[in-house]
């Protein structure tokens, strides 16, 4: 690797079955597959990129949501430089999870509230008004209290992913060259 390119850890977090395996291939140009096969503990993919100039190799660790695998994926927040935090918008419960998953990273980056986070509201296209349904309002307003940028995104159509990952690098950027 050449001494111009930077190594960034990142790590997708969430309850299961949000769509984080689905983002990280989609961004990865690896498409998208409707058939749900969870993440069993963790898997990991590289990915170069430039984020303002910078060359960055992503090293992005997608984590399993699942509560059997809670105390396996600790071992994976260490020496992390950012991380996106996705709930999908169909399903109330995981974006009532969000501070927990917050919690659980800062606490186990040991970096308290120094990790770089993107909060995304996954599945968008499958957004219809009812009870379980977050609304674009109400994923702002949380993001606005927690001082997070929120971006709202299809796994399935690609909305949002590039500037997601692309936000998530600026933001790592910004906070390492402080």
């Amino acid at each position: 690797m050449s001494e111009d390119r930077r190594l960034w850890k990142i790590v997708l977090i969430g309850d299961g079955a949000v769509g984080k395996t689905s983002l990280r291939k989609r961004y990865l140009g690896e498409g998208f597959e409707t058939d749900y096969l969870s993440t069993m503990g963790a898997d990991f993919a590289l990915y170069d990129t430039k984020v303002e100039e910078t060359h960055i190799r992503w090293q992005i660790w997608d984590l399993a949501g699942q509560p059997v695998f809670k105390d396996v994926v600790k071992a994976y927040y260490t020496k992390v430089f950012g991380a996106i935090l996705v709930y999908d918008v169909t399903r109330r419960q995981t974006f009532e999870n969000t501070e927990k998953w917050l919690d659980d990273l800062w606490t186990n980056s040991k970096r308290d509230q120094n990790v770089p986070v993107v909060i995304l509201g996954n599945k968008i296209d499958l957004r219809e008004e009812g009870a379980e349904t977050v609304s674009a309002d109400e994923g702002q307003k949380l993001a606005d209290r927690l001082g997070i940028k929120i971006i709202e995104t299809s796994a399935k159509t690609g909305e949002g992913v590039q500037i997601a990952f692309d936000q998530l690098g600026k933001e790592i950027l910004d906070f390492t060259s402080q």
